[in-house]
């Protein structure tokens, strides 16, 4: 299975998770922020996903 990686995404969560470590002071924290960021972008993404295929069809039935 391949994984297509948005390299400008990732430069921003790792830029939020730095600015977390340096602002907390704790590394696990700032990890778990950032598996959540990761997590929550591809749900995002599925959803519009799905919407669009749902969408494609219904314009198809018509």
């Amino acid at each position: 299975m391949k994984y297509r990686l948005d390299w400008k995404k990732t430069l921003v969560f790792a830029a939020v998770s730095a600015g977390l470590i340096f602002i907390t002071e704790s590394f696990l924290m700032a990890l778990g922020i950032i598996l959540l960021l990761f997590v929550i972008d591809y749900w995002l993404a599925e959803w519009e996903r799905m919407r669009k295929i749902k969408k494609e069809r219904e314009s198809g039935e018509e």
